[in-house]
């Protein structure tokens, strides 16, 4: 529905238009996306004036190609980059981000962990970037140049973004230059501004299970300054019980820029409520695909930021950019739960755990059978209110060295946060129909069993030093070398009095090097190693000992040392395009990675309580693999083709806790070989995404994703029936009507295909099932993907 035309303002006012995929920058190869997306790349080198890139630029009339010679950021003639467009972001007519990313990078794929699909895991060559608190993060998330990670857990809570103002995103193989957490490699995404978007909107569509959505784009330009604003709203109810969600974003920019400097400010706000019915078990799927476990499981977010961000020309040879911003994040989280407690029967009319020991409310006090023997069940209810705040100076210099070009990047990094996090667990009833918690209910207040109120104060301080560079050893012959010094300080202090205490500090230096060589006009090989770490984070350091066990992820009890993560990566790769083919242009890629982590962080249930457990360092890692991707360009068509094989595995044995998995031994234990595949990774996912114009005014598409089975959390010992594969068809359709109506409709799951996208197990015998005929029995559980569902819209310009 967007234009596929992509405009810059230069310096002396003259206007720049791109219809390229990928435009030459230098000696490497980077996409439009990557010239939009970064203050580092080739914007800020033009702005800068550097080597030949002001005297390089073409200026043309709309629609006349355009290619663009500047200087690459270090690490980028080298390092695989993929680009996800706006065009591709809104190529429905519905804006996702996580379609996009599903559709454009090969190795992309999701676990929806919490079973709602504004919340998804997304995982990039076996990495997560997830939202669900105790997730082992391996991406680093930047939002307009800003540090997106949580500072309490690093996770990244993707309903906050408005997929309606992005204009671009990038995926970053692993590169130190990204800071902490890039294991991986980096996510980056890049908001509108009134330069970059000249559209004035107003969209509105509705469909299946509920859902209706509005609205808004308003960009100006006023002189020197731009403004750009947009606000949505949607509600959906979901295909299963208590999956209502409702989110409100809004996002504004206000931009100004003369001949020699650029700055931004934006201020970006979300109230947003989501409905998690979580895995269930794969039995009461069968019965009902609506069906939950327990309930109600919800995450209110509350987000404001406001960043500032801006390059300064100091010189022909030397620019500056700059980002500061502030962020605040208050997030609420209540959780229905299956609780081992029952009447003690001794005649007393108190309730007792499982081992015997009698359950304790607050100041100790034992709780009494209050429900006179009846189904009880728990809740667990977390609030987290964060602060994060923080910014970054680089400094960008290009000269000629010894005869030959060379470009030096440097500067240094600042992220900080204070956050307070605090959760109690209430015993209270059970309605077996309903699954629903019934109260009110009664504080557990018990350490013993790992279930105790807590209040922790949270103070992080990550700070970086970095320098890259990169050196033209002979014509298409680029050398590129960095290096990044992360120091990370985390405190923790126990408002309760309790043993939450402590300070860690984490230091490292990082390396990286590689080589770019363009051995014909359309044709590249590259190599390159990198190193990168992340440190523990505050909730996996207040739960590190099995000694004492967290519950839920939640209930701190020590305050232990965890040694940080360490990735190594080597990557190799052709790179290719734009080539003319039937009338078109075709770019293609071939990606090789090897990463090996050590000390990686796990999180692991006790024997006794699945509902209890701790953290720790799980020794080595491996994620190899490969990507292949073609992407063909014509005036009617559009096609994009991905392939990726994914092996992701564990390196050293392991004994681990799986008491609720059917294959573990007597003592709830499994073994896990060198060589198991690591859970929720496939091996094999294809994509393919098309769009074709009928006419002038008429477009059709669709998009199709298939992907190998993945074994479920809990079995890393790879012992039982994995999760099966699955492929999922999407069609969409628009048609334009006059200069400034669009309507468009898709279907997704066209074949209403029935597939999971997360698998594990549950303690399913804790609760009764009076609406699953035979009840329950096997603890598989799973999140169902969504079935058939049709959604159409308008959008009207003005």
């Amino acid at each position: 529905m967007t234009s596929d035309n992509v405009w810059l303002r230069t310096l002396d006012g003259g206007v720049l238009s791109m219809r390229r995929q990928r435009v030459s920058c230098g000696r490497g190869w980077i996409s439009k996306g990557r010239l939009l997306a970064l203050t580092m790349g080739c914007v800020a080198t033009a702005f800068a004036g550097v080597g030949t890139a002001q005297s390089e630029l073409s200026f043309a009339a709309p629609g006349d190609e355009v290619v663009v010679e500047g200087t690459p950021m270090p690490g980028a003639a080298v390092a695989r980059d993929e680009i996800v467009g706006r065009a591709e972001v809104d190529r429905t007519g519905v804006p996702s981000l996580t379609d996009a990313l599903l559709g454009t990078i090969p190795s992309a794929t999701i676990n929806d962990t919490e079973g709602n699909a504004f919340q998804p895991d997304i995982l990039v060559r076996g990495f997560t970037s997830s939202p669900v608190a105790g997730t082992p993060q391996g991406l680093a998330v930047y939002l307009n140049g800003a540090r997106f990670n949580d500072a309490f857990g690093d996770t990244v809570n993707w309903d906050l973004i408005s997929p309606l103002a992005i204009q671009s995103v990038v995926v970053e193989a692993a590169n130190p230059l990204f800071g902490l957490n890039a294991l991986g490699g980096a996510v980056e995404v890049r908001l509108k501004t009134g330069f970059s978007d000249a559209g004035n909107t107003l969209t509105a569509y509705g469909g299946s299970y509920g859902r209706a959505s509005g609205s808004f784009e308003l960009s100006r330009t006023f002189g020197a300054f731009a403004l750009y604003l947009t606000g949505d709203r949607i509600h959906d109810d979901g295909f299963r019980r208590t999956e209502t969600s409702d989110l409100r974003r809004v996002y504004a920019d206000l931009g100004w820029r003369n001949d020699a400097a650029e700055v931004h400010l934006s201020a970006s706000g979300a109230d947003d409520t989501l409905g998690n019915p979580g895995a269930t078990p794969v039995q009461a799927l069968n019965a009902d695909i609506a069906n939950i476990f327990t309930a109600p499981n919800s995450v209110t977010n509350q987000y404001a930021a406001v960043n500032l961000n801006g390059v300064y020309r100091l010189s022909s040879a030397t620019s500056f950019q700059a980002v500061g911003y502030f962020q605040t994040l208050t997030q609420r989280v209540p959780n229905g739960i299956t609780t081992q407690v029952g009447p003690c029967g001794d005649g007393f009319g108190l309730l007792c755990n499982d081992d015997g020991t009698i359950v304790t409310g607050q100041a100790g006090q034992p709780v009494p059978d209050f429900l006179n023997g009846g189904a009880y069940s728990g809740l667990s209810v977390q609030k987290l209110a964060t602060h994060a705040y923080g910014g970054s100076l680089r400094i960008t210099q290009s000269n000629s060295l010894a005869g030959r070009l060379n470009r030096l990047v440097s500067g240094v990094t600042y992220d900080g946060s204070d956050s307070v996090f605090a959760a109690h667990q209430v015993i209270g009833g059970f309605d077996p129909f309903s699954r629903q918690f019934l109260g009110p209910g009664v504080i557990q207040d018990q350490p013993s069993e790992g279930v105790n109120p807590v209040r922790v104060l949270s103070v992080t301080q990550y700070w970086g030093l970095f320098a890259g560079d990169t050196f033209t050893l002979a014509p298409g012959l680029d050398l590129d070398i960095a290096g990044r010094f992360n120091d990370a300080r985390i405190g923790l202090e126990d408002k309760f009095g309790g043993p939450v205490n402590g300070r860690h500090d984490y230091r490292r230096f990082n390396l990286s090097g590689g080589l770019n060589w363009r051995f014909t006009p359309l044709a590249q090989v590259y190599a390159s190693y990198a190193e990168t770490n992340r440190a523990p984070t505050p909730l996996e350091l207040s739960c590190a000992t099995p000694a004492a066990p967290c519950s839920l992820l939640n209930f701190f009890v020590g305050d232990p040392s965890l040694r940080q993560v360490v990735a190594h990566t080597i990557e190799v790769g052709f790179r290719g395009g734009p080539e003319r083919v039937l009338g078109g242009r075709l770019d293609w890629n071939f990606d090789y990675y090897h990463t090996a982590d050590t000390d990686e962080i796990i999180y692991e249930a006790t024997a006794y309580d699945p509902n209890l457990a701790f953290y720790r360092n799980g020794g080595r890692d491996l994620r190899q693999g490969f990507e292949v991707s073609l992407d063909y360009r014509s005036k009617r068509m559009r096609l994009n083709l991905g392939y990726a094989y994914t092996d992701a595995s564990f390196r050293t044995p392991l004994l681990l806790n799986s008491g609720v998995n059917p294959a573990a031994d007597p003592n709830g234990t499994i073994r896990v070989q060198a060589g198991d595949h690591i859970p929720g990774i496939p091996q094999h996912r294809i994509h393919l995404t098309v769009s074709y114009d009928l006419t002038r005014a008429w477009t059709i598409g669709a998009s199709a994703i298939a992907q190998s089975s993945v074994w479920r959390f809990g079995d890393e010992a790879n012992q039982t029936k994995p999760v099966d594969g699955y492929t999922v068809l999407n069609l969409n359709t628009a048609v334009r009507v006059g200069r400034h109506v669009t309507l468009f409709a898709l279907v997704n799951n066209a074949f209403d295909n029935r597939y999971d996208t997360y698998g594990g197990f549950g303690p399913v015998g804790d609760v009764r099932w009076p609406n699953v005929p035979g009840g329950v029995t096997d603890p598989r559980t799973a999140s169902p993907g969504t079935p058939l569902a049709g959604y159409g819209g308008a959008r009207v310009s003005f």
